[in-house]
């Protein structure tokens, strides 16, 4: 159902409209971990504290670093941070996505919320013909001197994008190499979402365990023989991630890739330029046990980042009937995430419960410390604009 003027919705993006055109440090290196020497964190060791069942106050200060509104909505969503306790958010490619004048849209922003929001532009891959690399770094020079903080990089990337000769772009296109060193050079984050959950590229039928979502958009299904599979998407990505030690990646949905903790540590340990955040996938990192997860984000507790997919004013899965209904779903929705990260609660439900799936997940408890990188400090440490 469309998202409509002044609603709150919490549901994920990215999965609308299939044809949808869709900070600073030092860049050779990357951002130090806590100020720290080096370009990456090795593991880290840490109290077992913190968790119960009451939730702390640290999520009062948190940045969403994964929301996508419309200026149209900038007004609504300050209400929604009020509420939720939210200090500042990250939007993400949709002024692009909707064909929003660039100007014009930041001044919307701004107006409405001053320095409380900041923005990732996205590239144009309507026009492929030769050189579009090139052009895109350009255009993302002159978007970072209007006031972009960072590039966004949609999924359509690797499974839709094609060039001129119709050939599809894949992830790890050399002709994207200007784009991806443009970033660097400007020292600015690129938040790339490759692939989608496992089960969007398995069979379309009652056995998949996300049918009830793919059955409303069955664009969103990407088993077909004209889509490369998933691990050959993310193994695309990776290729990127390496080539650029320059450039600092942020692995949108953990990387697209929480079915595999195993997987994701193997990436966050391998590139130092790699950093993942938690938008739309509390589902699937809760299936697995809650001691896993949790030893999971103390480790890499300096590269992971919090974000939710908020949508306000772009299609979604689903809206509620009034205004009353969507400021109380709004808020059922960020005490989902917060729950989840700092609580020891079994058994709850999750952002997305149940089209996204019918399981329930365990709270990972997780300490102090760790939720203020979590929740704001890795955020202020890599994004432009929230320092």
């Amino acid at each position: 159902m469309a998202g409509r003027p002044g609603r709150r919705t919490a549901q994920r993006p990215g999965r609308v409209g299939a044809g949808a055109p869709l900070p600073a440090g030092d860049p050779a290196t990357g951002l130090p971990p806590g100020g720290g020497e080096g370009a990456g964190p090795g593991p880290t060791e840490q109290p077992e504290t913190g968790g119960g069942t009451v939730m702390g106050m640290l999520h009062r200060s948190a940045i969403d670093a994964h929301v996508h509104v419309h200026p149209d909505q900038a007004e609504v969503l300050l209400d929604v941070m009020e509420a939720n306790d939210l200090s500042r958010v990250v939007n993400l490619g949709i002024l692009e996505v909707l064909g929003i004048p660039f100007q014009e849209g930041m001044a919307a922003f701004r107006r409405a919320l001053g320095g409380r929001l900041v923005y990732f532009t996205a590239p144009d891959f309507r026009d492929t013909s030769p050189g579009f690399g090139t052009r895109m770094a350009e255009e993302l020079e002159r978007k970072v001197e209007a006031g972009a903080a960072g590039l966004k990089i949609f999924k359509e990337l690797g499974l839709r994008y094609r060039d001129a000769d119709d050939h599809l772009i894949p992830v790890d296109d050399p002709r994207l190499d200007p784009l991806w060193a443009k970033a660097g050079e400007l020292g600015v984050p690129v938040l790339i979402h490759t692939a989608d959950p496992v089960a969007f590229f398995q069979p379309l039928d009652e056995h998949n365990e996300r049918w009830e979502e793919l059955r409303l958009h069955p664009d969103w299904h990407f088993g077909g023989p004209e889509f490369p599979d998933h691990d050959a998407l993310l193994a695309q990505r990776d290729r990127v991630i390496e080539r650029h030690p320059a450039t600092l990646f942020i692995g949108a949905h953990l990387g697209n890739y929480p079915e595999d903790l195993a997987y994701v540590d193997g990436c966050l340990d391998r590139y130092p330029n790699l950093y993942v955040d938690t938008a739309a996938r509390i589902g699937e990192i809760g299936r697995h046990p809650a001691e896993e997860v949790r030893a999971f984000f103390i480790k890499h507790q300096d590269r992971i980042l919090f974000g939710t997919d908020l949508t306000m004013g772009w299609d979604v899965i689903e809206a509620k009937e009034t205004e009353e209904e969507d400021k109380a779903d709004t808020g059922s929705f960020y005490e989902a995430h917060w729950r989840f990260f700092e609580t020891d609660e079994r058994q709850i439900e999750y952002p997305g419960y149940p089209i996204q799936g019918r399981w329930k997940v365990d709270g990972i408890g997780l300490p102090d410390d760790v939720l203020e990188k979590l929740y704001v400090r890795n955020a202020q440490r890599l994004i432009p604009g929230l320092r």
